[in-house]
């Protein structure tokens, strides 16, 4: 476990490009919600069904990696400080930016998408901001998630003596598994549908975060990662059936009345919120251990440009909002298909976030935070 492994810096690289090119997405025409939507979405579109199963297979997988990883090294990084200095660097390191992304540049993002026009930067500050009307944590609701998960997990620490010696999951494991988790969140959802937030958290997608971030500490115990990616049969196996289950969500869908505007995906007694919630975990569980499998084989080496991105995609996810909003509200008024729009915000929006990122961890000090 003292070895590093590099292909989950890189992973976590290729994870921040998705979220970039996801929000990117949203605003040129894929369902879900954004800050700032250039297209009308009411309107479906060819495009715009492209997008959403796009984002829809990246919200099967792309937040639940983040938080299995993020539970892979908070075993390590607890032992090593302990339960005060672990805190303390918790609450720096997520506290500050949520706190950074909540009182300024959220504020300032949405002030220039929405009131700039109508009031002072100063007023909007008095009316939304400090009077809390209005909560700015846009994807820091991830970061808002993990501090509690942090806090949680040194409770269990301090106050339990729970051991998680748990094996490596098998194929028929993890299809149960994946059985179990789809009916949670279909019955979770039945009273937070997909879309309600509670301080930004859209509960009706945490039984997979929280398992994950539960299975990644269990993996780093564990040593799981190189069972699995010993399995080459297990990896293939679900390989295959996330590639079968991709195309049925979307025939489901039209099969139940979607291209009339019967959706209902989002929560509810109905065939759409059933066969969501059974969906994701079964594209999930094969996504997330191919793309362990695929970067472990083939990027599991040092590299200085690797290593930069590496170091700046914390930055990178903490900002990228502010950048993306910018170039679509830049590319606004040019009159070319929204799907080239998507292209090329979503390209250039990706090397600027990284160039961005970059820098900032540069500063003096940054990197005691990002």
């Amino acid at each position: 476990m003292g070895k590093r492994l590099y292909y989950l810096d890189y992973l976590r690289v290729f994870l921040t490009v998705l979220v970039i090119l996801h929000h990117t997405a949203i605003a040129y025409g894929a369902g879900g919600s954004w800050i700032y939507v250039d297209v009308d979405q009411s309107e479906l579109t060819f495009i715009g069904i492209l997008l959403t199963l796009f984002t829809a297979v990246n919200q099967s997988f792309f937040m639940g990696l983040f938080f299995f990883l993020s539970g892979y090294f908070t075993p390590g990084s607890y032992d090593r400080k302990g339960a005060r200095v672990f805190l303390k660097d918790r609450f720096i390191r997520l506290g500050i930016p949520l706190l950074f992304y909540v009182f300024i540049l959220g504020p300032i993002i949405s002030y220039n998408v929405y009131a700039h026009e109508s009031m002072t930067l100063l007023a909007y500050y008095k009316t939304e901001v400090l009077t809390f009307h209005t909560i700015h944590i846009g994807p820091l609701w991830f970061v808002e998630a993990l501090l509690y998960f942090a806090i949680i997990y040194v409770l269990v620490r301090l106050f339990t003596r729970w051991k998680l010696d748990v094996k490596a999951p098998t194929i028929g494991n993890l299809i149960v598994t994946a059985i179990l988790l789809g009916i949670t969140a279909f019955l979770l959802r039945l009273v937070s549908p997909v879309g309600e937030e509670i301080l930004g958290m859209q509960f009706g997608y945490f039984p997979s975060y929280i398992l994950l971030f539960i299975s990644g500490i269990v993996a780093y115990r564990g040593n799981w990662l190189e069972a699995l990616l010993e399995n080459g049969k297990l990896v293939k196996t679900w390989r295959r059936i996330s590639l079968t289950a991709i195309p049925i969500l979307p025939i489901g869908f039209i099969l139940t009345g979607a291209l009339e505007g019967n959706l209902t995906f989002e929560g509810g007694a109905n065939f759409q919120s059933f066969l969501y919630a059974m969906w994701e975990p079964f594209v999930a569980f094969g996504m997330i251990l191919w793309l362990f499998y695929q970067f472990e084989k083939k990027v599991n080496q040092p590299h200085p440009f690797g290593g930069a991105l590496s170091d700046a995609a914390y930055t990178v996810f903490i900002i990228h909002p502010a950048i993306v909003v910018g170039f679509t509200l830049l590319f606004h008024g040019v009159l070319i298909p929204p799907i080239l729009k998507f292209l090329l915000v979503g390209f250039i929006g990706t090397v600027a976030c990284f160039l961005c990122g970059y820098l900032i961890t540069k500063i003096p000090y940054a990197k005691w935070v990002v």
